[in-house]
């Protein structure tokens, strides 16, 4: 369902505390068409796309997770809501992958480019999301200041 159950430091440091999050807003499928927060993560030009791949794993999770009436509760919340929602689920598309390579908006020091790994539990129920940089770029200096600096904010 795409809830957060754990963030070490950096994680939280780079996303903000996804594990807070009470009700439906537990799962990300559920915030991203509902919280307009929760895009702030993504540059706007890669809105569409992870808007459709939430679709498509919401999808997944509605046919073969391990809380389907979550699922169902969620796509009808979702459906009642949001028009754009509605209009990515009638494309029925289907997917489980992981994006392999994806650009995160940090509110103070900006674009930083993760490549993401996932684990998968026997049966599919859990996964642990990796996210690294590619050392010597821009973005491995960003999550290394990240590192020190934890969740203070830069600015004042």
């Amino acid at each position: 369902m795409a809830d957060t159950l754990a963030m070490n430091p950096l994680a939280t440091a780079l996303l903000g505390d996804q594990t807070l999050h009470t009700g439906l807003a537990r799962s990300a499928y559920y915030r991203w068409f509902m919280d307009p927060a929760e895009r702030l993560v993504s540059p706007e030009e890669d809105h569409p796309r992870h808007g459709r791949a939430q679709a498509a794993r919401l999808r997944v999770a509605l046919t073969s997770g391990s809380d389907i009436p979550r699922a169902a509760r969620i796509v009808a919340e979702l459906q009642e809501h949001s028009p754009e929602f509605v209009r990515l689920w009638e494309l029925q598309e289907v997917a489980q992958r992981y994006d392999e390579s994806k650009t995160i908006v940090h509110p103070e020091l900006g674009r930083i480019d993760v490549d993401g790994q996932v684990l998968f539990t026997d049966n599919r129920a859990q996964t642990l999301v990796v996210l690294t940089t590619r050392p010597g770029t821009e973005s491995h200096g960003k999550l290394e200041l990240l590192s020190v600096i934890g969740h203070q904010q830069l600015t004042s």
